[in-house]
């Protein structure tokens, strides 16, 4: 084989891998097609539901914690949403927003709250007993209420 061939494929190869976790995830602010590649991650039971304007797709985790990814008709996850005995894998539920969590734990001396006109974040609980919800109002569709994310 040609090495300048080998070489393109091999540099293919490293940049589809450095892509696919970016891809793979269905995380807050994306396309929610990767949810049964994330399903699969978490070891989880997937449900489905759709309720007005948007998708539901509901995990169960073998923890036993829940977590909620609400997608809109234009298919971005807008809402994410957890309560269970353990925290879900934040870091790829929020994805990019994960460094915002990050910057308010820091902040913060108990529950964990953002609250931006581009992004909401509460979290709180103890060991055993978690629950919050994370949403982007401006993608969220305009008949959504934060009510809806409550556990």
């Amino acid at each position: 084989m040609n090495t300048n061939k080998r070489y393109i494929q091999i540099a293919t190869a490293f940049f589809l891998a450095g892509l696919w976790p970016s891809i793979s995830q269905a995380e807050l602010g994306t396309h929610p097609s990767s949810v049964l590649a994330e399903q699969k991650g978490f070891n989880s039971q997937l449900t489905t539901n759709s309720q007005n304007s948007e998708t539901i797709f509901t995990q169960t985790l073998s923890s036993g914690t829940i977590v909620k990814q609400y997608a809109s008709a234009t298919n971005v996850i807008f809402a994410i949403s957890w309560s269970g005995p353990n925290l879900p894998n934040l870091q790829v539920l929020l994805g990019n927003y994960f460094n915002d969590y990050l910057a308010a734990i820091r902040k913060s001396r108990g529950a964990i709250s953002i609250n931006t006109e581009s992004l909401v974040i509460q979290s709180t609980g103890m060991m055993g007993a978690f629950q919050g919800y994370a949403l982007l109002p401006k993608q969220a569709p305009s008949d959504f209420s934060i009510k809806n994310l409550a556990p």
